[in-house]
């Protein structure tokens, strides 16, 4: 018994000794944590890597004010003291070593623990993304919820210009920029994981958010000379957004793969067409032309009712896609101050809405076939069940029948309510 209870003591303090404490732990105080990395093409060496981490003045945040042109903030090139964050760049033949090297001139080590965004140049991305991509999926430190997105430009200079224009928090303010796109349906909200997913997926391809810096030049300025047209179709893309202001990053539409390459990019309008097909349309304010009176339009509140019901099946062996939308819509304002709260007016705008949704799907989805013959919607997971095996799938090979797909697009919208008021006059000078 005395060498049982002997063995016992034994054993307990040999697994106390090396279960206490943690051999491999790290002070909070001993890392910095990247907020952003950006991937440039190399001049010198194979890949241009560029972090953004906070200062640990202030709140690690900041409005950006008083940032110098050069350098993104304070006083020297690198350092965006206003903004509470630095800014360093450089080259390695990898991402995970340039990590390393950051070493040789940063006090502390960098962690990508807490990283927010994964920004990539589109010079880097249409050469093929795949070579960076692969170390950062198998780095246990890369999250796989990092929001990704394509920039135009290099996203040397696109972080430079990357400050919160409201609070002091430049990681809270990027998180709330990602859920704008849930707010307005101009971009989509893509993961680490999402995309890297797709691009190993035999069903679908990948895509990103889309986003750039914008000179704040493309507002007009003087006097109209004449009446402004009627455009609505006016996608953007990042950078030619009209508008002033004080943050100049900005996020507009999608950026299109084939493969690890990308191919090219959905403008703002656009993208809500490829969200309401894929399910993730959240909502956004549509102007439907005012049929009745063409010079105005009707702003309606557009969400998706239930998901999208999508068929795939072949027909005379040709590949046909079948995609049914269902949305509901509130009125927001009527300019021509016609009574379509009527029942039988309704009725009408109702039709309207659906043809317009309908032929903009449509143009989407021909787009993105005809043009960069890539099947982002993912409609390849219809047709996985018609063989008998992965073999015969993969051996099918979806994404070059894609280019042959009939597509057919049911819409149907339901104007649900007309906001504070229930019907509408006429103004009148008497």
């Amino acid at each position: 018994m005395v060498k049982r209870i002997s063995l016992l003591i034994i054993v307990c303090l040999f697994i106390g000794s090396v279960t206490t404490a943690c051999y491999d732990a790290v002070e909070v105080d001993d890392e910095v944590y990247a907020l952003v990395l950006g991937l440039d093409k190399g001049i010198t060496n194979k890949i241009r890597v560029t972090i953004q981490y906070p200062t640990y003045k202030n709140s690690g945040g900041g409005s950006g004010g008083g940032q110098d042109k050069k350098a993104g903030g304070g006083g020297m090139e690198g350092s965006n003291e206003a903004a509470g964050t630095n800014i360093h760049t450089i080259e390695a033949p990898s991402i995970l070593e340039a990590l390393d090297m950051y070493g040789m001139a940063v006090s502390r080590r960098i962690s990508l623990m807490h990283m927010k965004n994964l920004i990539m140049s589109e010079d880097l991305v249409k050469e093929g993304i795949q070579p960076f991509l692969a170390p950062l999926a198998r780095f246990r430190q890369a999250r796989r919820v990092v929001n990704i997105a394509v920039v135009k430009g290099t996203a040397q200079d696109y972080i430079r210009d990357n400050t919160s224009n409201i609070g002091e928090s430049l990681s809270k303010a990027m998180e709330l920029m990602s859920v704008q796109a849930d707010n307005t349906s101009f971009f989509p909200r893509v993961t680490f994981y999402n995309f890297y997913t797709a691009l190993l997926s035999t069903y679908e391809q990948g895509f990103t958010a889309y986003s750039g810096i914008n000179d704040f030049k493309q507002l007009p300025e003087g006097q109209q000379k004449t009446e402004s047209p009627l455009n609505l179709d006016n996608g953007y893309e990042p950078g030619r957004i009209p508008r002033s202001g004080v943050a100049k990053r900005e996020f507009a539409g999608t950026a299109v793969f084939k493969g690890d390459k990308m191919v090219g990019t959905l403008n703002s309008e656009e993208t809500r067409y490829f969200l309401m097909i894929t399910g993730k349309f959240k909502r956004g304010i549509i102007d439907i032309q005012d049929e009745e009176l063409p010079e105005y339009v009707i702003p309606m509140d557009f969400r998706l009712s239930r998901k999208p019901v999508i068929k795939g099946y072949f027909k005379k062996g040709r590949p046909v896609v079948s995609v049914s939308l269902e949305l509901e819509a509130d009125i927001g304002s009527i300019q021509s101050r016609i009574d379509y709260e009527d029942r039988n007016k309704i009725e009408k705008l109702n039709d309207d809405a659906e043809k317009y949704i309908r032929e903009r799907v449509t143009q989407v989805i021909g787009k993105v076939r005809d043009e960069y013959k890539s099947d982002i919607f993912g409609f390849g997971q219809q047709f996985a069940g018609y063989f008998s095996n992965i073999g015969e799938w993969e051996k099918f090979n979806w994404n070059s029948h894609f280019q042959e797909a009939g597509v057919n697009v049911k819409a149907n919208v339901n104007i649900r309510r007309t906001g504070l008021m229930w019907k509408s006059s006429r103004v009148t000078d008497k």
